[in-house]
């Protein structure tokens, strides 16, 4: 038993087994596999997660583009920029626990991105702190999500025939007598804060798709496509108030700059090689006098642009400047008498669309008013804009237009007959929106 014994602790394995042995691998990789398993799961994780910070960043752009568009259109009201981006945020997966939110008028923004020019932009910046899960092999701190979005509010959407730009008169838009004005396919708008800014008396009938203004309406309008007036809303901005007058020189009529009386079956025509032609003084068509204009512009320098006593005066492709060589006594325009004027504004050039412009350089006066009256005739297309001065339809007149005529001055009254449309796009006329769009630019 003993030496069975020795002979066994004597034994050894044969040379190939051990050789056999030293060359087996497979406990190395499994070692080399049980070191890199951590790592590996790490990064398998990290795909993971990847994807789950994406759809976060996804989540979390989209909350702040609905809260940018949200404080654009608060930031129109002069309402709270912050409530109204925090509660559409909020309705877009934003958490106060996991997110910060600031939301803020880009012109107080320090962000100095190109939009501090718009009057209603608005910037929000969100940022969402995401914890970790398999990642945390790999990445020991969470991780932090950022989003940043701006809206800017731009005036469009309905489109205004009339704008009252006076902040503070009483009536500035205002319809009274037996006047019946229609406006079809557009409103009626008043930046006045009165709270008879938009006024309809007597037995005056005003009908418009809406009727918007800053303070309030008085009397009853005739509503299309609205189903109440819009009331206490923003100032809408002068669409046109980039217009300006010509460098000019000289007097065409008449040579003596001391005001022109037209002759019958008179044309007037442009200078000669240039576009325009200059009336000093004024011009008067009266005594059933017939007299037509040539197509350009026509630069009244002073005085009143007036047809009076039956006379009768036409143009087509015509824009006609009311403006002071001398910054005082301003032209204006009067119809009266009997007159009829049938004007139609050109299609193209710089003052595509405009028909009658007092410069923006005037100051107001009653007596540079722009007034049709005394059982006048008015057709006339396109533009009529006197931003410093009124203009009045009174005494039985009669205007109508050929499918465009806007209206944008101090302020507009109406005791004569109205018919206006809004189908200018012929004529490349700015709109005058009445309500603002808001749109995502970052």
């Amino acid at each position: 038993m003993a030496n069975g014994l020795s002979r066994m602790i004597r034994w050894s394995a044969p040379i190939s087994t051990i050789k056999a042995l030293a060359g087996d691998r497979r406990g190395v990789i499994a070692i080399m596999f049980a070191l890199m398993l951590p790592i590996m799961i790490g990064f398998i994780g990290l795909g993971v997660e990847v994807g789950y910070w994406f759809q976060h960043r996804r989540n979390l752009q989209t909350a702040a583009d609905a809260a940018a568009l949200a404080g654009a259109y608060a930031n129109i009201f002069s309402e709270s920029i912050s409530t109204a981006a925090i509660a559409d945020a909020t309705r877009n997966s934003y958490s106060s626990s996991t997110d910060t939110i600031s939301a803020t008028s880009v012109t107080t923004s320090t962000a100095g991105n190109t939009y501090t020019a718009d009057q209603y932009a608005v910037e929000v910046t969100m940022t969402r702190t995401v914890q970790l899960m398999f990642a945390k092999v790999l990445i020991s701190n969470d991780v932090t999500i950022n989003a940043v979005a701006v809206a800017v509010a731009v005036p469009g959407g309905d489109e205004a025939c009339v704008l009252a730009l006076n902040t503070t008169a009483q009536r500035a838009v205002s319809v009274t007598g037996t006047a019946t004005v229609s406006m079809e396919g557009c409103e009626v708008a008043s930046n006045s804060i009165a709270s008879n800014s938009i006024n309809v008396s007597n037995n005056a009938t005003l009908e418009a798709d809406c009727v918007s203004t800053v303070g309030d309406v008085s009397g009853t309008v005739t509503l299309g496509t609205c189903s109440s007036e819009n009331i206490s809303v923003p100032a809408i901005d002068d669409p046109y108030d980039t217009l300006a007058v010509p460098t000019y020189s000289g007097c065409d009529y008449p040579s003596t700059g001391s005001g022109y009386t037209a002759s019958d079956g008179e044309t007037l025509t442009m200078r000669t090689g240039e576009s325009y032609t200059v009336i000093c003084g004024g011009l008067t068509v009266s005594s059933g006098d017939t007299v037509s204009l040539d197509p350009g512009i026509y630069i009244v320098d002073k005085g009143t642009f007036k047809v009076t006593g039956g006379g009768t005066l036409t143009g087509t492709g015509v824009t006609i400047i009311l403006t002071s060589s001398t910054a005082s006594n301003y032209a204006d325009v009067s119809v009266t008498g009997g007159g009829t004027i049938t004007l139609t504004a050109p299609t193209s050039g710089t003052y595509s669309g405009i028909l009658l412009f007092q410069d923006t350089a005037a100051t107001y006066s009653a007596s540079d008013s722009f007034d049709f009256s005394g059982d006048s005739n008015a057709e006339l297309t396109g533009v009529i804009y006197v931003p410093k001065n009124d203009v009045n339809f009174t005494g039985g007149n009669e205007l109508d237009d050929n499918g465009c005529l806007k209206i944008v001055a101090r302020t507009v009254s109406f005791s004569g007959n109205a018919d206006m449309e809004n189908d200018c796009g012929a004529y490349g006329i700015t709109p005058i929106y009445v309500s603002y769009v808001a749109s995502l630019v970052e």
